[in-house]
Protein backbone atom coordinates (compact mmCIF):
# COMPACT_ATOMS: atom_id res chain seq x y z
CA UNK A 1 0.00 0.00 0.00
CA UNK A 2 1.35 3.59 -0.93
CA UNK A 3 2.24 5.64 2.13
CA UNK A 4 -1.50 8.01 2.87
CA UNK A 5 -0.69 11.36 4.07
CA UNK A 6 -3.16 10.48 7.16
CA UNK A 7 -1.06 7.46 8.41
CA UNK A 8 -1.00 9.28 11.63
CA UNK A 9 -4.66 9.86 11.53
CA UNK A 10 -6.49 13.31 11.29
CA UNK A 11 -8.60 15.95 13.22
CA UNK A 12 -12.26 16.81 13.31
CA UNK A 13 -14.84 17.98 15.07
CA UNK A 14 -18.08 19.37 13.81
CA UNK A 15 -18.42 22.89 14.61
CA UNK A 16 -22.23 22.70 13.65
CA UNK A 17 -21.33 25.51 11.43
CA UNK A 18 -23.32 24.32 8.33
CA UNK A 19 -21.35 24.94 5.65
CA UNK A 20 -21.42 21.50 4.29
CA UNK A 21 -25.06 22.00 4.38
CA UNK A 22 -24.92 24.98 2.34
CA UNK A 23 -23.22 24.24 -0.60
CA UNK A 24 -24.49 25.40 -3.75
CA UNK A 25 -25.31 22.37 -6.11
CA UNK A 26 -24.31 20.17 -3.60
CA UNK A 27 -26.27 17.30 -3.54
CA UNK A 28 -27.08 14.48 -0.60
CA UNK A 29 -27.57 11.00 -1.99
CA UNK A 30 -29.55 8.31 0.17
CA UNK A 31 -29.49 5.10 0.69
CA UNK A 32 -32.48 3.18 2.31
CA UNK A 33 -30.91 2.86 5.53
CA UNK A 34 -30.76 6.48 5.48
CA UNK A 35 -34.85 7.25 4.88
CA UNK A 36 -35.38 4.43 7.46
CA UNK A 37 -33.63 6.46 9.56
CA UNK A 38 -34.83 9.92 8.41
CA UNK A 39 -38.72 8.12 9.19
CA UNK A 40 -38.01 6.56 12.11
CA UNK A 41 -36.56 10.56 13.95
CA UNK A 42 -39.71 11.97 12.56
CA UNK A 43 -42.22 8.91 12.99
CA UNK A 44 -42.92 8.44 9.28
CA UNK A 45 -43.38 5.89 6.41
CA UNK A 46 -40.49 6.00 4.38
CA UNK A 47 -43.25 6.98 1.75
CA UNK A 48 -43.67 10.25 3.83
CA UNK A 49 -40.36 10.39 3.68
CA UNK A 50 -39.99 10.21 -0.04
CA UNK A 51 -42.85 13.16 -0.73
CA UNK A 52 -41.94 15.35 2.06
CA UNK A 53 -38.23 15.69 2.31
CA UNK A 54 -36.49 13.82 -1.34
CA UNK A 55 -36.74 14.06 -5.04
CA UNK A 56 -35.06 11.91 -7.62
CA UNK A 57 -31.97 13.27 -9.29
CA UNK A 58 -31.40 10.49 -12.66
CA UNK A 59 -31.24 7.15 -10.95
CA UNK A 60 -30.46 8.53 -7.22
CA UNK A 61 -32.79 9.45 -4.16
CA UNK A 62 -31.70 12.75 -2.73
CA UNK A 63 -32.71 15.03 -0.24
CA UNK A 64 -34.50 18.10 -1.12
CA UNK A 65 -32.60 21.32 -0.76
CA UNK A 66 -34.12 25.32 -0.66
CA UNK A 67 -34.36 27.65 -3.22
CA UNK A 68 -30.74 28.96 -2.27
CA UNK A 69 -29.18 25.67 -2.30
CA UNK A 70 -29.12 25.17 1.33
CA UNK A 71 -30.38 21.38 3.13
CA UNK A 72 -34.09 21.60 3.69
CA UNK A 73 -32.69 20.22 7.44
CA UNK A 74 -30.57 22.94 8.14
CA UNK A 75 -31.18 26.02 10.31
CA UNK A 76 -29.31 29.07 11.10
CA UNK A 77 -28.48 29.37 14.56
CA UNK A 78 -29.77 25.64 15.06
CA UNK A 79 -27.44 23.36 12.05
CA UNK A 80 -28.89 20.65 11.33
CA UNK A 81 -31.95 19.97 12.44
CA UNK A 82 -31.80 15.95 12.33
CA UNK A 83 -28.34 15.58 13.66
CA UNK A 84 -29.03 12.23 14.98
CA UNK A 85 -30.98 10.77 12.34
CA UNK A 86 -28.60 12.58 9.46
CA UNK A 87 -27.40 10.57 6.11
CA UNK A 88 -24.30 8.62 5.88
CA UNK A 89 -22.91 10.76 3.21
CA UNK A 90 -23.33 13.71 6.18
CA UNK A 91 -22.19 11.33 8.64
CA UNK A 92 -19.09 10.76 7.11
CA UNK A 93 -17.86 13.99 6.51
CA UNK A 94 -14.86 15.12 6.29
CA UNK A 95 -13.59 11.68 5.22
CA UNK A 96 -14.67 11.36 1.63
CA UNK A 97 -12.18 9.76 -0.67
CA UNK A 98 -11.91 13.62 -2.57
CA UNK A 99 -11.07 14.74 0.61
CA UNK A 100 -8.22 12.08 1.61
CA UNK A 101 -6.71 11.70 -1.81
CA UNK A 102 -4.41 14.14 -0.70
CA UNK A 103 -2.92 16.54 1.57
CA UNK A 104 -3.52 18.82 -0.61
CA UNK A 105 -6.87 17.91 -1.11
CA UNK A 106 -8.01 17.76 2.79
CA UNK A 107 -6.47 21.52 3.10
CA UNK A 108 -8.42 22.39 0.79
CA UNK A 109 -11.76 21.23 2.49
CA UNK A 110 -10.25 22.37 5.58
CA UNK A 111 -10.29 26.30 4.43
CA UNK A 112 -14.29 25.86 4.06
CA UNK A 113 -14.56 23.45 7.34
CA UNK A 114 -13.27 25.14 10.67
CA UNK A 115 -14.34 21.64 12.29
CA UNK A 116 -10.96 19.92 10.07
CA UNK A 117 -7.83 19.83 11.51
CA UNK A 118 -9.12 20.25 15.21
CA UNK A 119 -11.12 18.06 17.97
CA UNK A 120 -10.96 14.31 17.97
CA UNK A 121 -8.42 12.38 16.48
CA UNK A 122 -9.32 9.83 14.02
CA UNK A 123 -6.48 7.04 13.85
CA UNK A 124 -6.01 5.42 10.09
CA UNK A 125 -8.06 2.61 11.24
CA UNK A 126 -10.70 4.79 11.97
CA UNK A 127 -10.43 6.55 9.12
CA UNK A 128 -10.37 3.82 6.60
CA UNK A 129 -13.43 2.01 8.47
CA UNK A 130 -15.32 5.22 7.90
CA UNK A 131 -14.36 4.89 4.05
CA UNK A 132 -15.26 1.27 3.66
CA UNK A 133 -18.66 2.64 5.11
CA UNK A 134 -18.06 0.38 8.61
CA UNK A 135 -18.87 3.50 11.12
CA UNK A 136 -20.51 6.39 12.14
CA UNK A 137 -19.32 9.97 13.14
Amino acid sequence: MDEVFYKNGLRFSCQKCGKCCRIPNGIVYLTEKDIKRIAEFFDLSGEEVFSRFTHREHKYRVLNEFSNGDCIFFREGKGCIIYSARPEQCRTFPFWRQNLRSQIAWDSAAAECPGMNSGKLYSFEEIEKILSNGKDT
